[in-house]
């Protein structure tokens, strides 16, 4: 077996980072042989915070002879020019953008720090609170007599993915998802719960593969039924053969992140966003 690549990456951005984090780590996702190192720096918005970026840089340059990977998120060209001159590979990503649009649109961007996800719309990000507020409010089956309120119910057993999937949607989309557990109750009956049967055109369902799923179960109750292997297996195939039956729209998290979980729960379904 080949010796496994390493390498460094920064994302370094003047605001939160979460725009250059996105898009570095699709990026970087896409060499699955080298072993990235990722350390991210946020709000660097002053020259000392860019110089001692600058100076991480160098010091990993002089110490390996392969400085850090950059993923550069600034609008302040004096501060993002300490980082270009650095000596190492930078990957600027709001210029890779913003220079092109400019030409395009034949107008100057406001260089605006901040603007990617500031409150612009203050609607929208009312909208989105919340929304978050009601899928905390109705997360595992909890305040079911709201459900009429629901864009988005979603439906599994425990432990696949529906609470993280469900604040995804809530935050990112503005949607109100509330998530209810298939308990052995309902597995063992294989039919809906009360409490759903009327929202059939609101539910969707999540399955994970069973030994994902003993994995995850293990990790905080190893030993008991609930993370036995034949206590996942069993849930799972109930689970399918519920929305198998109910005709209920389905997908299997195992490999997905909860980006691409909510992502593909809203292309499928189309739900009406609030935002």
């Amino acid at each position: 077996m080949p010796n496994t690549i390493k390498r460094t990456a920064f994302i370094v951005s003047d605001r939160t980072g979460l725009t250059a984090e996105a898009m570095a780590h699709s990026l970087l996702s896409q060499f699955p042989t080298i072993d990235f190192q990722i350390e991210t720096f946020t709000f660097i918005d002053n020259n000392d915070k860019a110089r001692e970026v600058v100076r991480r840089c160098q010091s990993i340059l002089q110490e390996h002879g392969l400085g850090p990977m950059v993923f550069l998120t600034m609008v302040n060209d004096e501060l993002r020019s300490q980082i270009t001159s650095a000596g190492v590979e930078v990957f600027d990503l709001f210029e890779t953008f913003i220079g092109p649009m400019e030409t395009r649109l034949g107008v100057k961007s406001s260089h605006t720090i901040g603007k990617s996800h500031g409150v612009q719309d203050e609607n929208a990000y009312t909208s989105r609170i919340a929304a978050m507020h009601f899928a905390m409010q109705t997360d595992d089956g909890m305040d079911s007599d709201y459900y009429r309120k629901a864009d988005l119910i979603i439906v599994g057993v425990s432990r696949c993915g529906k609470t993280p999937a469900s604040l995804y949607m809530s935050l990112h989309y503005g949607l109100y998802v509330s998530n209810y557990p298939l308990t052995d109750h309902e597995l063992e009956f294989k039919r809906l719960p009360k409490e759903l049967t009327a929202y059939r055109e609101k539910l969707f369902g999540l399955t994970i593969d069973p030994h994902r799923l003993l994995q995850i179960r293990q990790q905080r109750y190893k030993g008991s039924t609930y993370s036995d292997a034949t206590t996942c297996m069993r849930e799972i195939a109930q689970a399918e053969s519920i929305f198998r039956t109910e005709k209920l729209p389905y997908l299997n998290t195992t490999s997905m992140s909860v980006e691409e979980i909510g992502a593909m729960i809203v292309n499928k379904t189309k739900p009406v966003k609030r935002l």
